[in-house]
């Protein structure tokens, strides 16, 4: 799948190191659109500074801070993101990395716009939930932090779009099943503990689905029994590295949702989740 290109006259660096140098203010009369539909491309740069202080900076005032899209605006350049958040999706250890990596992060800033002065329709909602949710169980590489590129972030980066959306009044039961399961399933397959902080992201994404009002603790039940499982065969018999990894990531996780759940306990949306969370804590120590 190509990369969805801009339609603008490209800037160079000069030029977006001088709009960094102004906060990324713009005249009242300056076409956004354009801008940001270039500024896409900088998000594939193996150049932190481009990449993460410049392009992703841009993103998050145009969009939220300043909110100078309108919501046609918004879902056109959400098209580009989308296109260009599964290029290349299965590669390993390649620079294609940060274009899908980056590209989440941008669709997370427009989730968290949604939420404050709603744009998206039901099919694009729905369209970057299964977006979300591909792309964390899809995604090989799984690197955080690259020596000398910077952050590549994948799966904190999808944790923080699952974040934002799972806070949608928008998100149906059924999604609410279809996030956990995931977030489960990724932690299950990444063969690694997370290092760089992912644990937290997903982490976060939980607490967004448990503290809802109609938050369903059905899917956390399915997913705590089986963690119990899992620890039942970690702890008998032969001891296999790589069980143990499996059950390791998944409890990192889990013990940063008891942490963020316990630090608010005012939320009754949460108490039946909390409740298993404490049980299984009780189990697996």
């Amino acid at each position: 799948m190509a990369v969805a290109r801009a339609d603008t006259a490209s800037h160079g660096p000069a030029y977006w190191r001088s709009l960094k140098q102004h906060d990324f203010k713009l005249p009242p009369g300056t076409r956004v659109l354009p801008l940001a539909i270039e500024a896409t491309e900088l998000l594939g740069s193996t150049d932190p500074e481009l990449r993460d202080e410049i392009a992703y900076e841009s993103f998050v005032a145009w969009i939220y801070r300043d909110q100078r899209l309108a919501p046609d605006e918004l879902n056109r350049l959400r098209v580009i993101l989308m296109r260009n958040a599964v290029y290349r999706l299965g590669h390993i250890e390649d620079d294609s990395l940060f274009l899908r990596s980056f590209s989440i992060l941008v669709l997370s800033v427009l989730a968290a716009q949604d939420l404050r002065v709603p744009f998206l329709d039901a099919m694009g909602f729905d369209d970057l939930l299964d977006l979300g949710a591909h792309s964390l169980t899809d995604e090989r590489d799984l690197r955080g932090y690259v020596l000398h590129k910077g952050w590549g972030h994948a799966t904190a980066h999808c944790a923080d779009l699952l974040k934002f959306l799972a806070r949608s009044p928008r998100l149906s039961r059924k999604q609410q099943v279809l996030i956990v399961e995931v977030i489960a399933r990724r932690l299950q397959t990444a063969r690694q503990v997370f290092t760089w902080g992912e644990d937290a992201r997903l982490a976060y994404a939980l607490a967004a689905l448990a503290h809802r009002a109609d938050a369903d603790p059905s899917p956390f039940n399915a997913w705590f029994r089986d963690v119990q499982q899992q620890h039942a065969r970690v702890w008998s018999g032969k001891f296999e590295p790589d069980l143990y990894v499996r059950e390791r990531a998944q409890l990192n996780t889990l013990s940063e949702l008891m942490a963020d759940l316990e630090a608010d306990t005012t939320d009754g949306g949460a108490q039946d989740i909390r409740a298993a969370l404490r049980a299984l804590r009780a189990d697996t120590h």
